[in-house]
């Protein structure tokens, strides 16, 4: 069959967009002329916007009636698509029209990892072949806007990326006076530190990039492609079990994710280069600042 048209119906959060990505890397593999429809919602259409084969995004606005789906539907019923694949699977696949579809109901799952999982929609395409790595796309100008933010640090091979936590989820946010003590314990290591999330986190990065010893940046607010090209400038990213882990795997920089109550198992980063600590009790705020160190250490000596 010939596939020159694909419909890919996508996750909602930001680390479930990157942990998609395998999928739509092994079809494009497998179908190399084909072109992608992508259904998201407002979180992950900024890290699809720069995808090499997208054709066209389709927002899923779950503040409409039926969380958006008739709305989604009267946008999509013109298309015909060659193939269909549904990794959120909530009945949509079926009412649109296509040659072939793939979701949910019929996968096979690859492992307990939630990519294996996910890989297991197109398991029948994918066959044994090695699951591919996450991606993000981060444009020319976000490189650019990269290679700006650093130019005031003097040796730029050693940056560290900190997120220090969505301050709406407590059990999941290191307490800011680890990440003081931590910062400082290190401050040899590391030639500067650029601090990235959104703008929940914003007040407690301000408080934290003041009482430290390590010359500072405050990126806060800034776009996720931006925040992606950063970090892959960074010799190390460190923060809470959150999308910027997940981007910070996708661009190749070893992290060191908290994990509260996901387990890391299934929610680690993608990729051989994550290290996940567990807080006691289900709560990242239990993690010894010892613990990290020691990560920190690991990470540096390898």
């Amino acid at each position: 069959m010939s596939v020159n048209k694909i419909l890919f119906i996508g996750l909602s959060s930001v680390g479930d967009v990157v942990m998609t990505t395998p999928v739509l890397k092994s079809l494009q593999d497998k179908f190399p002329e084909a072109m992608f429809d992508i259904v998201v919602d407002k979180r992950g259409t900024g890290l699809y916007k720069n995808y090499p084969r997208l054709d066209k995004l389709y927002l899923k606005d779950k503040d409409l009636p039926l969380r958006g789906v008739p709305a989604l539907l009267l946008q999509l019923w013109k298309n015909r698509y060659d193939l269909i694949v549904d990794v959120r699977t909530d009945g949509l696949a079926y009412l649109l029209r296509a040659k072939k579809r793939y979701t949910k109901w019929f996968a096979k799952s690859y492992g307990p990892h939630a990519v294996e999982d996910l890989m297991g929609v197109i398991a029948r395409l994918h066959g044994n072949n090695p699951i591919p790595d996450t991606s993000v796309w981060p444009s020319d100008v976000d490189r650019e806007y990269a290679e700006k933010v650093i130019s005031q640090f003097d040796n730029k091979n050693k940056l560290l990326a900190i997120s220090i936590g969505d301050n709406r989820k407590p059990e999941k946010t290191w307490p800011i006076e680890k990440f003081i003590e931590l910062l400082n314990k290190h401050h040899d290591d590391f030639s500067g530190v650029i601090f990235l999330g959104n703008s929940f986190e914003a007040e407690e990065t301000l408080d934290v990039a003041r009482k430290i010893n390590i010359n500072n940046i405050n990126t806060v607010g800034n776009s996720l492609l931006e925040a992606a090209a950063l970090i892959e400038k960074a010799c190390l990213y460190i923060g809470p079990d959150s999308g910027l882990g997940h981007i910070a795997g996708a661009v190749d920089t070893p992290t060191i994710s908290f994990f509260s109550l996901m387990k890391p198992e299934r929610y680690r980063p993608w990729g051989k280069k994550a290290i996940c600590i567990s807080g006691s009790e289900n709560d990242a705020r239990n993690i010894p600042v010892e613990e990290v160190s020691a990560a920190i250490r690991r990470t540096i000596d390898e």
